[in-house]
């Protein structure tokens, strides 16, 4: 599926989740994509168990076993690829949290290192839209927790809505831990789905510091959806198994990294 599919096919279930119905001529306005695209990305869609369409009009399904949009990602599979070099930095990451932080863990496999290492004998407020991170805040009754809520993709265990996006970029977070799918080699961070990119996004723009947690698998791969520049990050916590050129790469932009 191109990466221009993908982006229309995430804005359709967007507009789906703010308007009870919506035609395949009022989607074919919005989107500036003829009827014909309209329908057949509709089709798709009720294929996979996320809408119905009815007489023409699309109508929001939102059932949790429906199939993900994004089949080729599944966060159970990637969990279990490169388990000890994340459980490290899991572990590193962990340990840069202080009493009170304020901290927001976004989706994905290595930031659920994170969250299993969590240390549990202090008080901080956690932010997270990933159904797996808020599973394990449930064993720490001394954290405040905050989940900005919405519909769940099950590839991704991810809730999206735009009313959770609105209040990702409300919250004030003074570490933000984030995951990638791939890093280019022009430093674009990137992730598989669009609607990945809005969470991510927002949590760039609300927090202090930065930090990205990936394995070294994911430095040199580009996926459809870029969400911010490396150089944007204050800190990046890789494994040791990281190649010489990038890390070299890593001293060049002067980001404060970790090799774990």
């Amino acid at each position: 599926m191109s990466s221009k599919r993908m982006n229309r096919l995430d804005k359709v279930m967007k507009i789906l989740m703010l308007q009870s119905g919506v035609s395949i001529k009022d989607f074919s306005k919005q989107l500036e994509v003829s009827e014909i695209t309209v329908r057949r990305d509709l089709q798709y869609l009720e294929q996979q168990g996320r809408l119905r369409l009815i007489n023409g009009v699309a109508i929001y399904r939102p059932v949790v076993e429906a199939a993900p949009v994004y089949p080729e990602y599944n966060l159970a599979y990637e969990y279990t690829v490169f388990k000890e070099n994340k459980e490290r930095i899991g572990r590193k990451a962990a340990s840069l949290i202080e009493p009170n932080d304020v901290v927001a863990i976004d989706c994905g496999s290595t930031t659920e290192y994170l969250s299993r290492n969590l240390p549990p004998d202090i008080h901080m407020t956690v932010l997270t839209y990933s159904m797996n991170t808020l599973l394990e805040l449930d064993k720490h009754p001394n954290y405040d927790v905050i989940c900005s809520g919405g519909y769940l993709y099950p590839n991704t265990q991810m809730f999206y809505s735009p009313e959770g996006i609105s209040l990702v970029k409300r919250t004030c977070i003074n570490k933000a831990f984030l995951s990638a799918a791939g890093i280019s080699n022009r430093l674009n961070v990137t992730c598989i789905a669009p609607h990945e990119m809005d969470a991510k996004s927002a949590l760039m723009e609300s927090s202090q510091s930065k930090i990205l947690l990936a394995d070294s698998s994911k430095f040199g791969k580009i996926f459809p959806t870029a969400f911010s520049l490396l150089t944007d990050f204050d800190i990046v916590i890789t494994d040791n198994e990281l190649s010489a050129g990038w890390q070299d790469i890593l001293k060049s932009t002067g980001i404060t990294f970790y090799l774990v």
